[in-house]
Protein backbone atom coordinates (compact mmCIF):
# COMPACT_ATOMS: atom_id res chain seq x y z
CA UNK A 1 0.00 0.00 0.00
CA UNK A 2 1.44 3.43 -0.96
CA UNK A 3 2.59 5.53 1.99
CA UNK A 4 -0.05 8.21 1.36
CA UNK A 5 -2.89 5.67 1.38
CA UNK A 6 -1.51 4.05 4.53
CA UNK A 7 -1.36 7.44 6.25
CA UNK A 8 -4.89 8.24 5.11
CA UNK A 9 -6.24 4.92 6.42
CA UNK A 10 -4.42 5.35 9.72
CA UNK A 11 -5.84 8.85 10.09
CA UNK A 12 -9.40 7.67 9.41
CA UNK A 13 -9.04 4.85 11.95
CA UNK A 14 -7.64 7.18 14.62
CA UNK A 15 -10.43 9.65 13.97
CA UNK A 16 -12.96 6.87 14.61
CA UNK A 17 -11.87 6.50 18.27
CA UNK A 18 -11.71 2.69 17.90
CA UNK A 19 -11.39 2.07 21.65
CA UNK A 20 -15.11 2.88 21.98
CA UNK A 21 -16.33 0.41 19.36
CA UNK A 22 -16.75 -2.52 21.81
CA UNK A 23 -19.52 -0.53 23.52
CA UNK A 24 -21.61 -0.88 20.35
CA UNK A 25 -21.60 -4.65 20.82
CA UNK A 26 -22.69 -4.39 24.45
CA UNK A 27 -25.30 -1.71 23.68
CA UNK A 28 -26.84 -3.95 21.02
CA UNK A 29 -26.84 -6.94 23.37
CA UNK A 30 -28.55 -4.91 26.09
CA UNK A 31 -31.17 -3.66 23.62
CA UNK A 32 -31.82 -7.27 22.60
CA UNK A 33 -32.26 -8.30 26.25
CA UNK A 34 -34.76 -5.48 26.70
CA UNK A 35 -36.82 -7.04 23.89
CA UNK A 36 -36.31 -10.78 24.33
CA UNK A 37 -34.98 -11.26 27.86
CA UNK A 38 -32.25 -13.82 28.44
CA UNK A 39 -32.54 -15.51 25.04
CA UNK A 40 -29.55 -15.53 22.71
CA UNK A 41 -29.98 -13.19 19.73
CA UNK A 42 -29.91 -14.56 16.17
CA UNK A 43 -26.31 -13.92 15.04
CA UNK A 44 -27.31 -12.40 11.70
CA UNK A 45 -29.70 -9.78 13.04
CA UNK A 46 -27.43 -9.02 16.00
CA UNK A 47 -24.37 -8.39 13.82
CA UNK A 48 -26.52 -6.39 11.41
CA UNK A 49 -27.63 -4.13 14.25
CA UNK A 50 -24.04 -3.72 15.47
CA UNK A 51 -22.97 -2.78 11.93
CA UNK A 52 -25.82 -0.26 11.74
CA UNK A 53 -24.64 1.28 15.00
CA UNK A 54 -21.07 1.32 13.75
CA UNK A 55 -22.05 3.30 10.65
CA UNK A 56 -23.93 5.86 12.75
CA UNK A 57 -21.00 6.01 15.17
CA UNK A 58 -18.47 6.57 12.39
CA UNK A 59 -20.62 9.35 10.98
CA UNK A 60 -20.51 11.09 14.34
CA UNK A 61 -16.81 10.61 15.00
CA UNK A 62 -15.60 11.64 11.55
CA UNK A 63 -17.88 14.67 11.46
CA UNK A 64 -16.71 15.63 14.94
CA UNK A 65 -13.06 15.75 13.90
CA UNK A 66 -13.98 17.69 10.76
CA UNK A 67 -16.00 20.30 12.64
CA UNK A 68 -13.38 20.60 15.41
CA UNK A 69 -10.40 20.92 13.04
CA UNK A 70 -9.54 24.52 14.01
CA UNK A 71 -10.07 23.92 17.72
CA UNK A 72 -7.89 20.80 17.63
CA UNK A 73 -5.15 22.61 15.69
CA UNK A 74 -4.46 24.88 18.67
CA UNK A 75 -4.96 22.32 21.44
CA UNK A 76 -4.42 18.83 20.03
CA UNK A 77 -1.98 19.18 17.10
CA UNK A 78 -1.38 15.42 17.03
CA UNK A 79 -4.96 14.63 16.06
CA UNK A 80 -5.63 13.34 12.51
CA UNK A 81 -6.68 16.61 10.84
CA UNK A 82 -4.13 19.01 12.42
CA UNK A 83 -1.24 16.61 11.83
CA UNK A 84 -2.19 16.28 8.16
CA UNK A 85 -3.14 12.60 8.17
CA UNK A 86 -6.59 13.36 6.74
CA UNK A 87 -8.28 16.45 5.34
CA UNK A 88 -11.63 17.87 6.50
CA UNK A 89 -13.08 17.27 3.03
CA UNK A 90 -12.07 13.60 3.15
CA UNK A 91 -13.66 13.18 6.57
CA UNK A 92 -16.84 14.87 5.32
CA UNK A 93 -17.04 12.46 2.38
CA UNK A 94 -16.56 9.26 4.38
CA UNK A 95 -18.81 10.54 7.19
CA UNK A 96 -21.67 11.12 4.76
CA UNK A 97 -21.18 7.65 3.27
CA UNK A 98 -21.22 6.10 6.74
CA UNK A 99 -24.35 8.01 7.77
CA UNK A 100 -26.17 6.99 4.59
CA UNK A 101 -25.07 3.38 5.01
CA UNK A 102 -26.39 3.35 8.57
CA UNK A 103 -29.75 4.76 7.50
CA UNK A 104 -30.12 2.29 4.63
CA UNK A 105 -29.06 -0.73 6.70
CA UNK A 106 -31.45 0.34 9.45
CA UNK A 107 -34.34 0.20 6.98
CA UNK A 108 -33.18 -3.07 5.38
CA UNK A 109 -33.19 -4.70 8.82
CA UNK A 110 -36.76 -3.55 9.44
CA UNK A 111 -36.02 -0.46 11.50
CA UNK A 112 -37.79 2.90 11.49
CA UNK A 113 -36.53 5.49 9.01
CA UNK A 114 -37.75 8.38 11.17
CA UNK A 115 -35.79 7.28 14.24
CA UNK A 116 -32.64 6.65 12.21
CA UNK A 117 -32.99 10.03 10.55
CA UNK A 118 -33.55 11.71 13.91
CA UNK A 119 -30.37 10.09 15.23
CA UNK A 120 -28.36 11.57 12.35
CA UNK A 121 -29.88 15.00 13.01
CA UNK A 122 -29.06 14.88 16.73
CA UNK A 123 -25.49 13.73 16.00
CA UNK A 124 -25.08 16.65 13.59
CA UNK A 125 -26.49 19.15 16.08
CA UNK A 126 -24.13 17.92 18.77
CA UNK A 127 -21.11 18.31 16.51
CA UNK A 128 -22.21 21.81 15.54
CA UNK A 129 -22.83 23.15 19.05
CA UNK A 130 -20.83 21.12 21.57
CA UNK A 131 -17.97 23.65 21.78
CA UNK A 132 -20.31 26.59 22.31
CA UNK A 133 -23.22 25.26 24.39
CA UNK A 134 -22.84 23.43 27.70
CA UNK A 135 -26.29 21.93 27.24
CA UNK A 136 -24.93 19.90 24.34
CA UNK A 137 -24.25 17.12 26.84
CA UNK A 138 -27.97 16.39 26.52
CA UNK A 139 -27.55 15.95 22.78
CA UNK A 140 -24.67 13.55 23.33
CA UNK A 141 -26.81 11.55 25.73
CA UNK A 142 -29.63 11.48 23.19
CA UNK A 143 -27.24 10.12 20.56
CA UNK A 144 -26.69 6.95 22.60
CA UNK A 145 -30.30 6.78 23.69
CA UNK A 146 -31.57 7.03 20.13
CA UNK A 147 -29.03 4.51 18.87
CA UNK A 148 -30.25 1.82 21.26
CA UNK A 149 -33.83 2.76 20.40
CA UNK A 150 -32.95 2.12 16.75
CA UNK A 151 -31.53 -1.25 17.82
CA UNK A 152 -34.57 -2.04 19.96
CA UNK A 153 -36.98 -1.28 17.11
CA UNK A 154 -35.10 -3.58 14.74
CA UNK A 155 -35.08 -6.38 17.31
CA UNK A 156 -38.77 -5.82 18.14
CA UNK A 157 -39.81 -6.07 14.51
CA UNK A 158 -37.62 -9.15 14.04
CA UNK A 159 -39.45 -10.76 16.97
CA UNK A 160 -42.83 -9.84 15.49
CA UNK A 161 -43.67 -7.21 18.09
CA UNK A 162 -45.84 -4.31 16.98
CA UNK A 163 -45.00 -2.17 20.02
CA UNK A 164 -41.58 -1.31 21.42
CA UNK A 165 -41.24 -2.85 24.91
CA UNK A 166 -41.07 -0.41 27.81
CA UNK A 167 -37.79 -2.03 28.87
CA UNK A 168 -36.11 -0.62 25.75
CA UNK A 169 -37.21 2.89 26.67
CA UNK A 170 -35.99 2.44 30.26
CA UNK A 171 -32.64 1.19 29.01
CA UNK A 172 -32.38 4.06 26.51
CA UNK A 173 -33.17 6.55 29.28
CA UNK A 174 -30.55 5.06 31.60
CA UNK A 175 -27.91 5.03 28.88
CA UNK A 176 -28.77 8.63 27.99
CA UNK A 177 -28.13 9.75 31.57
CA UNK A 178 -24.92 7.71 31.80
CA UNK A 179 -23.65 9.26 28.56
CA UNK A 180 -24.56 12.77 29.73
CA UNK A 181 -22.37 12.21 32.80
CA UNK A 182 -19.46 11.12 30.59
CA UNK A 183 -19.92 14.16 28.36
CA UNK A 184 -20.09 16.49 31.37
CA UNK A 185 -16.79 15.17 32.74
CA UNK A 186 -15.19 15.22 29.27
CA UNK A 187 -15.85 18.96 28.94
CA UNK A 188 -13.16 19.46 31.61
CA UNK A 189 -10.52 17.11 30.25
CA UNK A 190 -8.38 19.54 28.19
CA UNK A 191 -4.91 19.68 29.73
CA UNK A 192 -5.96 17.61 32.76
CA UNK A 193 -4.51 14.08 32.67
CA UNK A 194 -6.52 12.89 35.67
CA UNK A 195 -9.78 14.02 34.12
CA UNK A 196 -8.78 12.38 30.84
CA UNK A 197 -8.15 9.14 32.73
CA UNK A 198 -11.55 9.44 34.41
CA UNK A 199 -13.23 9.88 31.03
CA UNK A 200 -11.51 6.73 29.78
CA UNK A 201 -12.76 4.81 32.81
CA UNK A 202 -16.30 6.05 32.28
CA UNK A 203 -16.27 5.23 28.57
CA UNK A 204 -15.13 1.67 29.20
CA UNK A 205 -17.55 1.52 32.12
CA UNK A 206 -20.41 1.62 29.63
CA UNK A 207 -19.66 -2.06 28.99
CA UNK A 208 -20.13 -2.76 32.72
CA UNK A 209 -23.36 -0.72 32.71
CA UNK A 210 -24.59 -2.98 29.92
CA UNK A 211 -23.31 -6.09 31.72
CA UNK A 212 -25.41 -5.22 34.78
CA UNK A 213 -28.45 -4.73 32.55
CA UNK A 214 -27.87 -8.06 30.81
CA UNK A 215 -27.40 -9.97 34.06
CA UNK A 216 -30.64 -8.45 35.37
CA UNK A 217 -32.41 -10.26 32.53
CA UNK A 218 -30.59 -13.50 33.27
CA UNK A 219 -28.54 -13.19 30.08
CA UNK A 220 -25.07 -14.69 30.05
CA UNK A 221 -24.20 -12.13 27.39
CA UNK A 222 -23.35 -10.05 30.44
CA UNK A 223 -20.17 -12.10 30.80
CA UNK A 224 -19.25 -11.12 27.25
CA UNK A 225 -19.82 -7.48 28.13
CA UNK A 226 -17.36 -7.82 31.02
CA UNK A 227 -14.79 -9.31 28.63
CA UNK A 228 -15.35 -6.41 26.23
CA UNK A 229 -14.86 -3.98 29.13
CA UNK A 230 -11.46 -5.57 29.79
CA UNK A 231 -10.64 -5.35 26.08
CA UNK A 232 -11.64 -1.69 25.99
CA UNK A 233 -9.41 -0.91 28.97
CA UNK A 234 -6.53 -2.73 27.28
CA UNK A 235 -7.00 -0.71 24.09
CA UNK A 236 -7.02 2.52 26.09
CA UNK A 237 -3.84 1.57 27.96
CA UNK A 238 -2.14 0.83 24.64
CA UNK A 239 -2.89 4.37 23.52
CA UNK A 240 -5.80 3.60 21.18
CA UNK A 241 -7.87 6.76 20.93
CA UNK A 242 -11.17 6.94 22.82
CA UNK A 243 -11.81 10.71 22.95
Amino acid sequence: MPMYECRLLNGAVRSARPANIPTLFTNAAAAWAAVAGGEWPPPGIYLGVVLTGLFFYLYGMWENDRVDARWDASRYPDRPVPCGAVSPSFLRAIALMAGLAGLVLNMLLGGEFAVGGLLLIVISLYNMFHKFWSGSILLMGLCRGLWVTVAGLIFSHAEGRAVLPDAVLWYAAGLTVFTCVISLVARREAGRPRVQAAVGLLLSGMCLFDAAWLFSFGSWLGAGAVVLWAGTRLLQKRGVRAT
